[in-house]
């Protein structure tokens, strides 16, 4: 599918759109990580917490891109 007006392609709108969000959810667990250095003090189950929710919500989302018939790779790739 071919939009008319900026003769971009649905697979061009959605790498152009994945590598920009990915890339900022990566800069997001980046500043995350600051976290982890003084003057922040913090409990293991802190801890767990916020990455059984990251991993929670990561898990999720991967199951709606394979209900959709996604071809499973090992690397990441546009």
């Amino acid at each position: 599918m071919v939009d008319e007006t900026t003769k971009e392609t649905a697979e061009d709108k959605f790498r152009r759109l994945a590598e920009t969000r990915v890339n900022a959810i990566m800069q997001k667990i980046r500043i995350l990580s600051n976290l982890a250095k003084p003057p922040y003090k913090f409990s293991e189950e802190q801890v767990d917490k916020i990455f059984q929710a990251i991993r929670a919500e990561l898990a999720e989302v991967e199951e709606k891109f394979k209900k959709r018939g996604s071809k499973k790779t090992t690397d990441f790739s546009l």
